[in-house]
C-alpha cells in the first residue's frame, strides 16, 4: 500500500515538473520550414538526443499545446502522442517554396581552329605592314549618326580602343593591306582602322 501512494506521488511531483517546464500559451497553428528543404525532427522529449519519433515535411501544419520555458521547443500531438520539435522551424506563414533563378547559360569557348583562323588573318596582315611618312585621314562611318571602331590590333575580333565618330582626325603611322595604324589627332590613343572607314585629307596622303 505505501509502495503504491508512493509511486503515485512520484508521478504527481513528474506531472508537476512536467507542466511547470512548459510557457502558458493558447494553442497556435504554426507550419514547419527548414532552410535546406528537409523534414524536420520530432522528438520524444524537448532534447535533440532524445528518442526520434518521426519526421514531418517542410510546409506541413501542426498545432502547437505548448513551449518550453525557454521557448527553444515547442510540444504538439503527433500520432496520438505528446511529442516535441524545435521552434526555430516554425514560421508563421505557410511555406512558399521560392524557385530558382535560372543562371544564364555560358557561352561556348571559341574553337580552336576560330582561333587559329584569327592568327593566320593577323599574321598576313602584319606580313604587309610598313611604317610610312605620317598623314592625316578622318574617320568615316557608314552613318552620320554612327562611329568607327578603333581596334587594338588590325582583326575584328579584337576589343576596340574607342569610337571614332564622323570626322575625327586620325595620322597614320604605319599600313597594312587591310587596316592603318593610327594615333587620334585629340587623345593620343594609338590602334588600327579599316582602310574603308576613312578619306584622306593631310598632307603626304596617298590616293
Amino acid at each position: 500500500m505505501k509502495k503504491r501512494a508512493v509511486l503515485f506521488i512520484l508521478a504527481l511531483v513528474m506531472l508537476t515538473v512536467s507542466i511547470a517546464s512548459f510557457a502558458s500559451a493558447e494553442r497556435v497553428v504554426k507550419y514547419v520550414y527548414c532552410r535546406n528543404g528537409g523534414p524536420l525532427n520530432v522528438r520524444a522529449y524537448p532534447d535533440v538526443n532524445s528518442q526520434l519519433l518521426g519526421k514531418i515535411p517542410t510546409g506541413t501544419q501542426i498545432t502547437i499545446e505548448g513551449y518550453t520555458s525557454n521557448y527553444t521547443w515547442a510540444t504538439f500531438i503527433y500520432n496520438g502522442q505528446i511529442a516535441y520539435v524545435m521552434t526555430q522551424y516554425l514560421v508563421d506563414s505557410p511555406y512558399s517554396p521560392v524557385t530558382p533563378v535560372p543562371t544564364a547559360t555560358p557561352a561556348p569557348a571559341p574553337s580552336p581552329g576560330g582561333n587559329t583562323n584569327i592568327i593566320n588573318a593577323m599574321e598576313t596582315e602584319f606580313r604587309s605592314y610598313h611604317v610610312v611618312n605620317s598623314y592625316t585621314v578622318l574617320a568615316k562611318p557608314d552613318r552620320a549618326t554612327g562611329w568607327v571602331n578603333l581596334r587594338y590590333a588590325p582583326s575584328t575580333a579584337f576589343g576596340h580602343a574607342g569610337n571614332l565618330y564622323a570626322n575625327t582626325q586620325l595620322t597614320v603611322i604605319a599600313e597594312t593591306t587591310n587596316w592603318l595604324q593610327v594615333r587620334r589627332n585629340d587623345t593620343g590613343v594609338t590602334g588600327y582602322v579599316m582602310r574603308q572607314y576613312v578619306i584622306y585629307a593631310g598632307v603626304g596622303a596617298q590616293q
